[in-house]
């Protein structure tokens, strides 16, 4: 009778599979690394047979296992007492996390590869892109009630990144030249938080710049900006470039002496002179006209502004060169300011008609 309750008592090594949770393959591998061993083997047939007592072990070495524990130390822990095994997990758990926080540094790296090998990722120097934003950032409107007015285009074409903002009278466009071939990109970010941005991004030596859904991610050596996005299309600026009239009087002058002449006006004149000077007039009451030395070339023509509009497109230029370039159609049609050295900022400014009493 002992015989046959010690029988009883045996589960094949299918039925102790099952209650186990576990494959019968995975039984005997464990029997083959010696962590549970059947307690009977039938010499015949070679049938194995476990007994209920070792369904806890089992269940153990399954959890470790989940954890990903090594069969070295499964069998220490199996050995061992309660304080080692906490040792063991700690040390596998922390070694699991340093694992996952590799795989994290190692994940981004290889995106960054994979994005600039696709072009879809442009590197350029932070103090640049800070000087590109300080010139153009200015011409956005929040206050239009247009959100993309209130925006910055950041656009990536195949040779440069572009800056462009717009209030409806005056048009920003910076550009960069970029030596990789990219895949072109658009997104129209918020100005404040762009502008708010411009200390940080002047200070990395250099910025991988991508695009996400929702937002613009400047990635550097001091970190990462997300630059959110805002709805909306942006105006086609485009079409207002490519639509200028032609120049029919070019001015070069003195950006630093343009600027001190026009100051706060509400509304100033400049005439311009072929072979002569600059005159800039105030508006009524502001003083006698003044005269600014000028590289004229065309026909003589007077044009009108606010100065709340000129003058913030002429200080744009303040980081590129000392000297401001002036294309003029006529007196009612846009007119473009360039920098005279540097011909990859373009402000396109509106003018005004001129008040009766500024009129000679």
């Amino acid at each position: 009778m002992v015989g046959v309750a010690a029988q009883e008592d045996r589960m094949t090594i299918g039925v102790f599979a099952r209650t186990a949770q576990v494959s019968t393959s995975a039984l005997r591998f464990y029997d083959d690394c010696g962590l549970v061993r059947p307690v009977a083997v039938d010499p015949i047939t070679g049938y194995r047979y476990y007994s209920p007592d070792q369904l806890d072990e089992v269940t153990l070495i399954r959890q470790l296992r989940k954890v990903g524990l090594p069969l070295g130390e499964v069998r220490r822990v199996l050995a061992g007492p309660a304080r080692v095994a906490e040792q063991l997990l700690a040390a596998h758990l922390s070694s699991m996390e340093r694992a996952v926080e590799d795989a994290r540094v190692a994940r981004t790296t290889a995106l960054s590869l994979i994005r600039d090998r696709e072009g879809a990722t442009l590197v350029l120097s932070g103090q640049r892109l800070a000087e590109a934003i300080g010139q153009v950032v200015s011409a956005a409107d929040a206050s239009a009630g247009i959100p993309a007015l209130g925006g910055v285009l950041i656009e990536v074409t195949e040779d440069e990144l572009r800056l462009v903002a717009t209030d409806r009278y005056r048009l920003a466009v910076r550009s960069l030249p970029n030596d990789r071939r990219q895949v072109p990109a658009t997104a129209v970010v918020d100005a404040a938080h762009l502008d708010r941005a411009r200390q940080w991004i002047g200070n990395q030596a250099h910025l991988r710049l991508g695009y996400a859904d929702s937002y613009v991610q400047l990635t550097g050596p001091g970190g990462q900006q997300r630059l959110p996005t805002v709805a909306g299309a942006f105006p086609a600026y485009r079409i207002v470039l490519d639509g200028l009239p032609e120049v029919r009087t070019q001015v070069v002058a003195s950006r630093d002496l343009l600027l001190a002449a026009v100051a706060d006006d509400p509304q100033v004149r400049l005439d311009f002179v072929m072979h002569g000077d600059l005159t800039v007039t105030s508006s009524p009451g502001r003083g006698t006209p003044r005269v600014v030395p000028a590289d004229i070339t065309g026909a003589p023509v007077a044009i009108s502004f606010r100065a709340a509009t000129l003058y913030p497109a002429l200080a744009a230029a303040a980081s590129i060169g000392p000297d401001v370039m002036l294309q003029i159609s006529q007196p009612h049609l846009p007119v473009v300011s360039r920098c005279a050295d540097d011909g990859d900022l373009t402000t396109v400014v509106m003018p005004v008609a001129a008040s009766p009493q500024s009129e000679t």
